[in-house]
């Protein structure tokens, strides 16, 4: 036997669903993975039109550096770098020169005292 209810309630219906809410349930659904799929698509692009623009600055510098140390190398290499560093660390002169070194006393000049102004240490009262 079954129970009765009381007549004050409602009665609970269960939904039905037809084939119409059926296709309207997965056109709901499919319509919601493609939407998805366009935004995961629409952040990756963002994310690497970013990347890309954060390598092109970093190729632009390392060309940079790339152009001036070959410049350096460039320069290292030649006559007169060669000249410059053997006449200047080494002391040597080209045949027929006459190296002459001077040996001067340092300048004497007095260390400046706090509050001085700068003139004031170049010309003494």
């Amino acid at each position: 036997m079954r129970p009765q209810l009381p007549s004050s309630l409602p009665r609970l219906r269960i939904p039905y669903f037809g084939p119409g809410e059926m296709v309207f349930a997965v056109a709901a659904l499919l319509l919601a993975l493609f939407v998805y799929s366009g935004l995961q698509s629409l952040s990756q692009s963002s994310r690497l039109s970013e990347q890309r623009r954060v390598l092109e600055t970093e190729v632009a510098t390392l060309t940079t550096q790339l152009a001036e140390l070959q410049g350096l190398r460039d320069y290292i290499s030649s006559e007169e770098y060669i000249e410059a560093v053997a006449r200047t660390r080494f002391g040597l002169v080209r045949p027929g020169e006459t190296a002459v070194i001077v040996d001067a006393p340092a300048a004497l000049r007095r260390p400046r005292v706090a509050g001085e102004r700068w003139w004031e240490a170049l010309f003494e009262r």
